[in-house]
């Protein structure tokens, strides 16, 4: 237990903080400073723009549009498919191609699909597609 000299109690001493962590908390705000400072002296990066769509480009972009980027089934054509069949349930896509006649596009697709007895067969259509995706329904052809 501390005696009391002159009825005072003995005085605490202050921690010294080491000068170490003085210079980190100065050195640090210092060196953030300096550093927006020298990226205002930075030229500012230009913004560069894609190049131009082309008129090959654009068409081709809109007849990729028509078609499943999962099976590369022509969607307007698979729903009309489906209509006419006796089990849509059944329709399992096998392939498409088409034919681009400049302002309209051939499209065959073969499918598989359960006929009426059951069975699984496969039938192939021919369609013609307008360069918006539409499909003509009286060109419509199927090929048992």
């Amino acid at each position: 237990m501390p005696v009391l000299v002159g009825g005072k109690p003995p005085k605490k001493k202050k921690p010294k903080i080491k000068a170490e962590w003085w210079a980190i908390g100065l050195g640090i705000p210092a060196l953030l400073v300096m550093l927006a400072i020298a990226s205002l002296d930075e030229p500012v990066p230009e913004v560069t723009t894609s190049p131009e769509v082309t008129p090959q480009d654009a068409r081709r972009e809109l007849i990729e549009d028509q078609f499943s980027p999962w099976d590369g089934s022509h969607n307007e054509l698979t729903r009309i498919i489906k209509r006419s069949m006796n089990d849509p349930r059944s329709y399992e896509h096998v392939e498409t191609r088409y034919i681009d006649n400049g302002d309209h596009l051939m499209v065959i697709t073969q499918f598989r699909g359960s006929n009426a007895f059951g069975g699984i067969v496969i039938n192939s259509v021919t369609a013609k597609v307008d360069l918006d995706g539409n499909v003509f329904e009286d060109s419509v052809t199927f090929v048992r």
